[in-house]
């Protein structure tokens, strides 16, 4: 029997670039459901279309899909990020009946208030940090170009995927020092807000989280991980990965 959740949370799908992993995206959503499934940014990589065009089906698929979850009955709801924010300018509307927000708001079943947003809007905070902030990114960035482009080349070879970005990760400390400062910020974003947490995702690296008093989660992403958040009846989130063909949780 497919595991049912109260809300899902879905980000970086990056659909329009070879790095997507649309159909893994397609099997997770035919093994899982939702009452509501928020879609955090970067659903579709704009900013990669302009340079290299390409859309293959399973990434129309994936699109439909979403669609289709809507039309009978999930509440589907579209935060757009960085990415894809020429959908920016449809805040306040729908497309085909999936509302488009800047940021959300949702309580969770144990009473929690949780900001939703993708997390670009904290770029600003974390470029304070001057030249470690940017050595930081160049790291960070550089590791998951080299997870992207060895894992691309293995799908073909019939390979599951390697973490190979969360190894490297452990030997680079300014990657290290970049996501906690990511998290941090996140927090207190979120805390200055009057929220009892915040969900996003952005940077790729999901995560489930007390910083101080305050709940940060990221959803991760379908690139490098292929997960996503779920929350069940309790209100308890948990990290789902997609993995050898089934759903796997992680703390």
């Amino acid at each position: 029997m497919s595991p049912s959740y109260r809300t899902l949370w879905i980000s970086d799908t990056h659909l329009g670039t070879e790095a997507a992993r649309a159909t893994d995206l397609l099997q997770f959503l035919d093994h899982v459901s939702a009452d509501t499934i928020y879609l955090v940014g970067d659903i579709i990589d704009l900013e990669q279309m302009r340079e290299r065009p390409i859309f293959p089906d399973t990434h129309r698929q994936v699109l439909l899909r979403f669609l289709e979850l809507s039309n009978s009955g999930t509440r589907v709801i579209y935060i757009p990020g960085n990415h894809d924010h020429d959908f920016r300018s449809l805040v306040g509307r729908d497309i085909c009946g999936i509302p488009v927000m800047q940021e959300a708001e949702h309580t969770t079943a144990a009473g929690e208030r949780l900001l939703i947003a993708h997390g670009d809007v904290l770029d600003g905070r974390m470029n304070r940090g001057g030249s470690q902030h940017t050595l930081g990114v160049a790291a960070y960035r550089l590791v998951m170009r080299v997870d992207v482009t060895i894992n691309y080349f293995g799908r073909f070879l019939g390979q599951d995927h390697l973490p190979i970005t969360a190894r490297i990760k452990e030997y680079i400390q300014a990657a290290n020092q970049y996501i906690l400062r990511f998290e941090k910020t996140a927090a207190s974003y979120a805390e200055e807000r009057g929220y009892d947490g915040i969900v996003c995702g952005h940077i790729h690296r999901p995560c489930i989280r007390r910083v101080g008093d305050t709940l940060y989660a990221n959803d991760g992403d379908w690139v490098e991980h292929r997960t996503a958040l779920g929350e069940g009846e309790d209100g308890k989130l948990e990290v789902l990965q997609w993995k050898s063909g089934a759903i796997q949780t992680r703390p």
